[in-house]
């Protein structure tokens, strides 16, 4: 994602990104063109459930409480991580 960033933004080339980033340029549109797996497509409903709680109480909870309202949120169970 930071290639594809640093691509579209700044202009710098994509072999030259992956040089730095040390992976074959081949392995980069690969990843581009895959579909996100199901534990993918969890993870970004929990960020976003997440964000809503976080933005619905001014931030003010910690990581047990937010733990405790998003579980409450998403009918699931989600460890501390």
């Amino acid at each position: 994602m930071a290639i594809q960033e640093l691509h579209e933004n700044n202009g710098f080339p994509i072999t030259l990104l992956c040089e730095v980033a040390g992976i074959v340029r081949s392995s980069y549109y690969k990843w581009l063109h895959r579909k996100p797996t199901v534990e993918e497509k969890q993870n970004k409903e929990l960020l976003q459930e997440i964000y809503a709680v976080h933005k619905e109480h001014n931030g003010i909870f910690g990581y047990r409480r937010m733990k405790l309202n998003v579980n409450r949120r998403l009918d699931r169970q989600y460890n501390h991580k």
